[in-house]
């Protein structure tokens, strides 16, 4: 039966396992290592197993999120919001916050740039939590000075 499926599987997802492939190779050439979840899906194509509609749709968003098209759109993203971050993470330094506070802003807003960088991504939440953090920085310099 397994390898009725993954003959199955071979006819079915042909270009859906090369692009994976494909993926891979660049993603370990780019940082070392492939994304687990893209790794998984390729290995569940070629492993004979079945294939659900959620997980053929996981597929495709792989496929598409990683088009040339997608990737030069999430780098000019990038680009435009990656000194935005830097100076918001280097206003945190003006102000008199307390040493604790000041400690946790800079972790919570390196945690973004580093998922920024790395994802080349962020979630609606995370791009307002920036937002309110900046105006809290803003008022706080104002008061200050």
């Amino acid at each position: 039966m397994n390898k009725k499926w993954i003959e199955h599987n071979k006819k079915e997802y042909g270009v859906q396992i090369i692009e994976l492939k494909k993926i891979i190779e660049s993603q370990v050439r780019d940082g070392g290592k492939a994304n687990e979840f893209t790794s998984d899906m390729l290995v569940a194509l070629v492993s004979g197993r079945k294939i659900t509609t959620k997980m053929q749709n996981a597929i495709n968003g792989i496929i598409r999120k990683e088009s040339p098209e997608q990737k030069f759109k999430r780098d000019s993203w990038l680009q435009s919001v990656l000194p935005k971050l830097m100076m918001v993470r280097e206003q945190i330094d003006n102000t008199n916050w307390s040493g604790q506070y000041k400690i946790n802003s800079l972790n919570f807003i390196n945690s973004i740039i580093a998922q920024a960088k790395n994802r080349k991504t962020l979630t609606k939440n995370q791009m307002e939590a920036v937002s309110k953090m900046y105006v809290r920085i803003k008022k706080n310099i104002e008061k200050k000075s």
